[in-house]
């Protein structure tokens, strides 16, 4: 049987923070070449304006296509290294919503009477979806725990030598602690779909996890020089002079690129904040280390209870039926790649993993139930 992770010394997370070299290059070689393609009509139509509603509709296009690009919302979110660590503090902190909604339709059918290009009148059937009814809620659970790990990045490093900015992506995972977490998810999930689906003929479902205002995009000014072109109000400038690919180019010259991954768990039974998580979570505990400065939390920035979730540790039984999800548990523990890489290809250690039994029988030997 797979066993759950509960009170082990773990390997620790580090350095969670990589870098994501030309990650997003195939779809900047294509904004690139409709750069080219753009110049070509402008220059084309001094010659013959002949073409000229379609360069309009092209230059529309490209607007669109670099005002929605990540240097675009970089350059929006641009702030200074302290606004990292207060940043991901709030992050840390901030407990993960599972938001369940559905929607409630049918279909009818009307007809409705148009003229044709020669005056006819003719009736046309058209089918329009009705929508009756629409609902959501929140997965209430016990507890949280935030367990992104270390967020270093050495300034010192020769990488960032001729670098101004770090255009920082942070991901994220959110997971359950133990499958009677998942266990009690998936009833809560059925329960609400079953609730609804026949309110009407057809209903669609939807599940949003996500940790609350994330900014998934972000620059990172890491010198006291800062360029004056750094600045939304000149790439857009460049933009509309059709020069937004050379501005990113010039950008990414001062700038590299990482992402570092939000990872939180939560559990329904069981209070993650307790002193022997610990020993389980221990080195996964958020901290930050940018070059010579380092921060390090306290519990309450990165773990939190709901006092009005009641609660009350599973049964035998219901550990039984969570087996099935057993298999669903991502062990938030061990990063196997970052392992590998750190031992030099060597496996991860080996953990004795208690079972859900054995957690069981420790918490109710602990509330001094027996």
């Amino acid at each position: 049987m797979k066993q759950q992770p509960f009170m082990q010394t773990n390997y620790k997370q580090d350095n969670n923070f990589r870098l994501t070299y030309n990650k997003n290059m195939a779809t900047k070689n294509l904004r690139i070449i409709y750069q080219l393609l753009l110049w070509v009509m402008i220059l084309y139509t001094l010659v013959n304006n002949n073409i000229f509603p379609i360069l309009v509709i092209v230059y529309i296009f490209y607007l669109i296509i670099e005002f929605a690009s990540y240097t675009c919302r970089f350059l929006l979110n641009k702030s200074s290294t302290n606004y990292v660590y207060n940043k991901l503090k709030e992050i840390f902190s901030t407990a993960p919503t599972l938001k369940l909604t559905c929607s409630c339709y049918h279909f009818e059918k009307t007809f409705e009477e148009r003229k044709d290009k020669d005056g006819n009148i003719v009736r046309k059937e058209v089918i329009n979806r009705v929508e009756t009814y629409k609902c959501s809620e929140y997965f209430p659970y016990y507890s949280f725990r935030d367990i992104s790990g270390l967020f270093k990045i050495d300034l010192n490093s020769d990488i960032f030598k001729n670098k101004s900015y770090i255009k920082l992506k942070l991901d994220t995972k959110i997971g359950f602690a133990d499958s009677i977490s998942c266990w009690d998810y998936e009833a809560f999930k059925s329960n609400f779909i079953n609730q609804n689906r026949y309110r009407d003929e057809k209903m669609d479902f939807r599940e949003d996890i996500n940790v609350p205002n994330l900014s998934k995009v972000n620059l990172i000014k890491i010198k006291d020089d800062e360029p004056f072109y750094v600045n939304f109000f000149i790439f857009f400038l460049c933009v509309l002079l059709t020069m937004g690919i050379p501005y990113e180019l010039l950008l990414d010259n001062i700038s590299i690129e990482g992402t570092f991954q939000i990872h939180k768990i939560i559990s329904t039974r069981y209070n993650l904040n307790d002193m022997q998580y610990n020993n389980m979570y221990g080195m996964s505990i958020p901290s930050i280390k940018l070059g010579r400065d380092e921060f390090n939390f306290s519990p309450n920035d990165y773990s939190n209870i709901d006092q009005s979730v009641e609660v009350n540790l599973p049964t035998l039984e219901e550990i039984e039926k969570a087996k099935k999800y057993e298999n669903q548990i991502k062990y938030p523990i061990f990063d196997d790649e970052k392992i590998n890489n750190d031992n030099n290809g060597e496996a991860a250690p080996v953990t004795d993993y208690p079972t859900q039994e054995e957690i069981y029988h420790y918490k109710r030997k602990m509330n001094n139930i027996y």
